[in-house]
């Protein structure tokens, strides 16, 4: 392993090892260097305050302010502190960084057309959501774009990580964190001072902030398996480890694997579309959903299902499909062995996942209930405001009656897996992997079982002051007004993965603000018409099971 551990800038001192991987950040690796997966996303819309937002003067003193938070963000989450090291070997481990330059992971980007903002946005989250990460042992996986433009009063952030490093929901709390630290900042440049209290210091004459690190050995998070017990029933292990090694070659694969989109190694390249739903239409669906016993996860779920039963033929009689979700529930906070870890609070691969089946009866059924006609290929985009287009595009009422059994099946096996608490999770059968690039080199052989994944990173509040500051500072902080920060828009982008679910879902909200519905596909394994009529399908039924809530069909 000492082989792996040299600092780049030349000299033979080896870099420190603070631990080797866990199951799941080594699985996230094997991915990686694979180039099976690149990418994740939380892009969020920040509110300026007025101070520092419509004139280009303003934009070195906006630059500090940026830095001063996150270098702050950066101190408190150990995994943004650490490189990688042995990515090839069978035990891939963090080591320490001495110090870090911030100009080199966060980029400032101007609008080039402050009136027509879309087609530049989308073209960065293109760019930055496929692109790969080099120098792993010597620079944290991670990276900050920041759009901008004289005369508008937000910024668009881009929060890009690599999985190794910290899993979806870790992308969520590192936007809370940059925002209450924004804040905090905004509360104490109100107070006089005298000294210099920047975390991250400017080299005269550059554009270099540079940040010294500390030893993040003993607040470096553990993998959860660490944390506390998975424990497994003799009937849970065996059914796991037989659906991994029978032999699909001998025994066939059954009818939900997702045949209609086999695995391709390559080209890699990620498609996605986005989606919004406004708070109105939000919180019409979110009670429409309650009244079914059921969420807006399990909701996405069945109306996929529908989306891709309509879209697809026949042959495939029946789908598989992923539900990820947060192990921070579960795991202790400030343990004898970790005093300063707190789990909901901290960057880390905190996630495991459910999959779920939709039979061929069932399947059959959803079809049958269909409007005549709905099943032959039509507009994808053009459908996405749901208004004056074909009524046959429509769930039907039988459909609806559908949708919402299958929603609330799949609420009640999402709730079963919580309620197990780390009992029979899946974290449990990572331990017999053993070497993860082997595993996943073999994963790409095998034909593909998810036709889709649904993650919902739930609801952001963008209006967060605090938190974390002394009680002064907080209560500044507070009181909002000009000097505050706010975010008004987020979303999650997943990049594809190649030889797991066809489509990635995913979801997020800010508080009284729209929802986002992403939905990406690998376009050399999806056909770019599949995906786009699967995201306009969700936008018009989302609508519509709204309407439905207030009677308005």
């Amino acid at each position: 392993m000492l082989s792996y551990l040299r600092r780049a800038n030349g000299d033979d001192q080896p870099a420190a090892m603070i631990r080797t991987m866990g199951f799941h950040e080594s699985y996230q690796l094997a991915m990686h260097t694979l180039d099976q997966y690149r990418g994740t996303i939380v892009a969020c819309r920040y509110s300026v305050p007025a101070p520092h937002s419509g004139d280009e003067r303003n934009l070195g003193v906006l630059k500090n302010r940026v830095y001063d938070a996150l270098a702050r963000v950066v101190l408190a989450q150990p995994h943004l502190q650490v490189g990688v090291v042995g990515e090839n070997s069978r035990y891939p481990a963090f080591v320490r960084l001495p110090h870090l330059d911030l100009s080199k992971h966060v980029s400032w980007i101007p609008y080039h057309n402050p009136t027509h903002l879309e087609p530049q946005y989308l073209e960065l989250m293109q760019s930055e959501l496929d692109a790969r990460y080099s120098n792993l042992a010597t620079e944290p996986g991670w990276r900050v774009m920041i759009l901008h433009a004289p005369g508008l009063a937000f910024l668009d952030v881009l929060y890009v990580w690599n999985h190794p490093h910290h899993d979806g929901m870790s992308g969520k709390i590192f936007h809370q964190q940059l925002l209450a630290s924004l804040n905090r900042a905004a509360a104490a440049s109100n107070k006089p001072s005298t000294a210099n209290t920047m975390p991250a210091q400017q080299r005269a004459g550059s554009d270099s902030y540079i940040l010294e690190l500390p030893d993040p050995a003993d607040r470096l998070p553990p993998p959860p398996e660490v944390l506390t017990p998975f424990s497994m029933s003799p009937k849970f292990l065996v059914k796991s480890v037989w659906k991994e090694i029978k032999p699909l070659s001998l025994l066939g694969t059954g009818p939900a694997y997702a045949t209609w989109a086999p695995v391709r190694t390559s080209p890699y390249v990620t498609q996605f579309r986005t989606v919004e739903v406004d708070g109105t239409t939000l919180a019409m669906v979110a009670s429409a959903c309650h009244e079914q016993g059921t969420t807006v996860t399990g909701l996405l779920h069945a109306l996929c299902l529908v989306s891709l039963a309509r879209t697809l033929p026949d042959t495939q009689a029946a789908f598989a499909c992923r539900t990820p979700y947060d192990l921070r529930h579960f795991l202790p906070s400030r343990t004898p062995e970790y005093p300063h870890v707190v789990p909901r609070e901290s960057l880390c691969n905190y996630v495991s996942v459910l999959e779920h089946e939709f039979s061929v009866e069932t399947t059959a059924a959803i079809r049958t209930a269909m409007p005549p006609g709905s099943r032959e290929p039509g507009p994808g985009p053009a459908d996405s405001q749901g208004q004056g287009q074909d009524k046959s595009l429509d769930l039907s009422p039988k459909l609806v009656d559908l949708v919402c059994a299958e929603a609330a099946r799949v609420r009640r096996e999402i709730k079963a897996r919580l309620d197990s608490g780390t009992k029979n999770d899946l974290i449990g059968i990572m331990k017999f992997a053993g070497d993860w690039r082997t595993q996943q080199e073999s994963e790409a052989h095998k034909p593909r079982y998810l036709s889709w994944l649904v993650t919902n990173l739930g609801v952001l509040d963008g209006e967060e002051r605090g938190g974390g500051g002394d009680e002064g500072e907080e209560a500044e902080a507070k009181k909002g007004g000009q000097d505050a920060w706010a975010i008004r828009r987020a979303e999650l982008v997943l990049s594809a993965e190649v030889p797991s679910a066809a489509f990635s879902v995913s979801a997020m909200t800010v508080k009284d603000e729209k929802m986002c519905v992403t939905c990406s596909w690998q376009d050399s394994a999806v056909d770019v018409g599949v995906g786009e009529r699967l995201s306009a399908d969700l936008e018009r039924w989302l609508r519509q099971i709204a309407a439905f809530s207030t009677g308005q069909h």
